[in-house]
């Protein structure tokens, strides 16, 4: 169950639907991701990310941004992505909530485009398995988060894809928070294809205070 299903409820779309559970699986892995600080779903938290500065990295058309940033209560909720067109798509569909903003921005040069120690949480949710230099993105995310801020992660990840990710992680600093197999769950919802060989993992990673 997750708050303010009507968020995520288009017009056209018929409930039960495809289309349907598919936006409604979307804002529960988003709302799962913004409340859950370890490895366990008991010990969700729904006000981890109200009053905070939250960067997500490769929002597509910004659906899953726009839900979050209101039934999470974030203070400011930095969307971007590298495609122009995606980035014009959500300024017409999302910008009208308070604190929200969408910004062309690559995955790998956040160090470059953002002041350090500007937020509290850095998103990306299906999308780092296909960043051409993790390391650079691991290293840009510990360069905007404040101390105490997390680099929250969910995809479909080959081991490779993964250790990759771990050790850039070790590299910087980040202190692992949770690292779970969600390929269950993705599977059995429907959300994506999960091949052999990879698995869908939620990483949250910490920066030291």
């Amino acid at each position: 169950q997750i708050p303010r299903p009507d968020l995520v409820e288009r017009e056209g779309i018929v409930k039960r639907s495809k289309e349907w559970r598919m936006q409604m699986y979307g804002a529960a892995l988003y709302w799962h991701m913004g409340t859950t600080p370890g490895e366990k779903a008991s010990e969700m938290d729904p006000e981890m990310m109200k009053g905070k500065d939250v960067l997500e990295v490769a929002c597509f058309r910004g659906g899953g941004s726009r839900y979050l940033a209101e039934v999470a209560g974030t203070q400011r909720y930095v969307a971007t992505d590298n495609v122009q067109e995606h980035i014009d798509i959500c300024k017409r569909l999302h910008s009208d909530y308070p604190g929200l903003m969408f910004e062309l921005a690559d995955a790998l040069e956040l160090q470059d485009r953002y002041p350090g120690e500007t937020f509290d949480f850095v998103l990306c949710i299906q999308a780092a398995a296909q960043f051409s230099d993790l390391r650079a993105f691991v290293r840009g995310s510990w360069h905007v988060l404040r101390p105490g801020g997390r680099l929250l992660i969910a995809d479909a990840l080959t081991r490779d894809n993964l250790k990759s990710i771990l050790d850039a992680l070790d590299e910087v600093g980040f202190v692992m928070d949770a690292n779970t197999d969600l390929s269950r769950a993705v599977h059995a919802v429907g959300l994506c294809e999960v091949l052999k060989g990879v698995s869908y993992l939620r990483i949250v990673a910490r920066k030291v205070e």
